[in-house]
């Protein structure tokens, strides 16, 4: 009886033991095959901050050979946008920041490293604006002129090279693998036309992730009005478009008393600008246009499903008895507001912003939380973070460029050492150390930057649909959605019927 009693303990040791060796099995392949997020810091670093080209402890390390170029001019054409001369900043900045600018100094010494690691000159042309740096692409390139060996355009803009054998496809390039973290290859793919890749987004730059859409949350109105925490209803999964505006019409008054809501002095549930409306369509589940099965675009806005969806937001969006446009009023007319001002003067509950906007959230007085926009109902699997494609950097490849091997090799060393060191300057010391107030902003942080999606339509702007459900619809009131879609989707459908037979052709 004794014996019987010890083998039983034995085997129960053996039943509670065995499984945490499995579970620590797991766990370890997990972590082996789970990519770096945005924040992490794979691989040592120099002693200036910069990391060693090759890192044989570092699996992401890319396999480049060591070669001299002779002094290669590496030229980039930028552009000045919103965030001035930041491209430049990003990928060749002249000098160590004055002001020990974490992210900008990391891009420095990255162009100092590779400079003297291949032996070529790095430098960036700015253009004017988007549409100016389009224009130069197209002109350099039927001039048979290589002065560009890549070019940095906003998608939006981008999309009117794909009509022109203006670009090289990215498949040309020898040594870049987008299949490793410091690619974004769900941007990749999700931008292919015919199995055609014209279009590249990766760690060369931090931009792409100034172009996130999130929200912003005031903890102090949460409080005051007992409402649950929204960091509980996204876990929960039932953080949901008609749960933000209940809780936005809840806490909307008249302060003043003047009968009347008015942006300067009353308390709204939710601010927005016009191109936010983009972002909740997208995150409600709903595309402009998806890539069919012959690699055609389609449009898929327009189903039953998605309609009912979006008389619902344009109807929603415009109720001005809670929700406002903060950068246009009832009746037109900018205000010269940004929609971070009244959250800053805590008088609105939900903010929908862009990620650039952070940089404005760091200076606050206003305790507030960041979580993704909401999903449409608890019945949608997921919540698809989505980007400003009016924002968005495409990289690119004109057509004159010659020397796609040393290309290749640049802009995978540039896009390594980027998810390395410019990233996580970025990512840390700005969006996560000094804008995110807490804990928890960390991990919705976290999860947005590592679940983006992408709408072909809305990043491309087909015919120039991207305005019209932006800043045209925000700003008319009773503009109807389906009259709309009706009277413009010929001219959509031609955009994408001419990008296909240029691309078609150039193959």
């Amino acid at each position: 009886m004794k014996k019987i009693k010890i083998v039983f303990a034995i085997l129960l040791c053996i039943v509670f033991i065995l499984p945490l060796f499995v579970s620590c099995g797991k766990d370890e392949a997990k972590k082996d095959e789970t990519k770096p997020t945005a924040g992490e810091n794979s691989g040592e670093e120099s002693g200036d901050g910069s990391s060693d080209k090759a890192d044989e402890q570092d699996p992401y390390a890319p396999n480049l050979p060591d070669i001299d170029m002779g002094g290669k001019l590496f030229t980039v054409l930028g552009y000045i946008g919103w965030g001035g001369d930041e491209i430049k900043a990003d990928i060749a900045p002249e000098e160590m920041t004055s002001e020990d600018d974490p992210i900008e100094d990391a891009a420095y010494h990255r162009k100092i490293k590779l400079e003297q690691m291949y032996n070529i000159k790095i430098r960036v042309v700015e253009a004017d604006d988007h549409n100016a740096a389009v224009d130069s692409i197209r002109t350099t390139v039927l001039a048979g002129d290589d002065s560009y060996d890549c070019a940095v355009t906003a998608c939006t803009n981008f999309s009117s090279l794909l009509t022109g054998d203006y670009l090289t496809d990215f498949k040309n390039l020898t040594y870049i693998d987008m299949d490793k973290p410091y690619w974004d290859k769900n941007f990749y793919d999700s931008l292919s036309i015919l199995g055609t890749h014209y279009a590249a987004s990766g760690d060369y730059s931090k931009r792409r992730l100034q172009c996130v859409w999130i929200m912003a949350f005031n903890k102090k109105i949460i409080a005051e009005n007992e409402f649950e925490s929204p960091y509980d209803l996204v876990k929960d999964g039932r953080w949901t478009y008609d749960t933000m505006h209940e809780m936005a019409k809840k806490i909307a008054r008249d302060i003043n008393g003047d009968g009347v809501m008015t942006l300067e002095d009353d308390l709204w549930g939710l601010n927005y600008t016009g191109d936010s409306i983009m972002g909740l369509i997208n995150c409600s589940g709903v595309k402009i246009a998806e890539i069919n099965s012959d690699g055609i675009p389609e449009f898929t806005l327009n189903t039953e499903v998605n309609l009912e969806k979006l008389l619902k937001i344009f109807t929603t969006m415009r109720d001005h008895t809670y929700s406002i446009d903060t950068l246009f009023v009832v009746g037109g007319g900018v205000t010269g507001y940004a929609n971070t001002d009244i959250l800053a003067d805590g008088r609105c509950l939900f903010a929908a912003i862009p990620s650039h906007n952070v940089t404005e959230l760091r200076a606050m007085d206003v305790e507030f939380g960041i979580i993704p926009y909401p999903k449409w109902d608890e019945a949608q699997d997921k919540y698809t973070p989505y980007t400003v494609g009016s924002y968005h950097p495409a990289l690119s490849i004109p057509k004159t460029n010659d020397d796609l091997d040393n290309t290749s090799i640049i802009l995978e060393a540039m896009a390594y050492d980027g998810m390395k060191n410019l990233v996580p300057a970025f990512y840390e010391s700005l969006l996560k150390t000094k804008t995110a107030r807490d804990d928890e902003s960390v991990d919705m942080i976290d999860f947005i930057f590592g679940n983006l999606s992408y709408d072909i339509g809305n990043m491309y702007n087909f015919g120039g649909i991207t305005g019209v459900f932006g800043y045209e619809m925000s700003t008319n009131l009773r503009m109807n959605v389906v009259s709309t879609i009706d009277r413009n989707i010929n001219k959509w459908q031609k955009d994408i019927d001419k990008i296909v037979a240029e691309i078609e052709k150039a193959d």
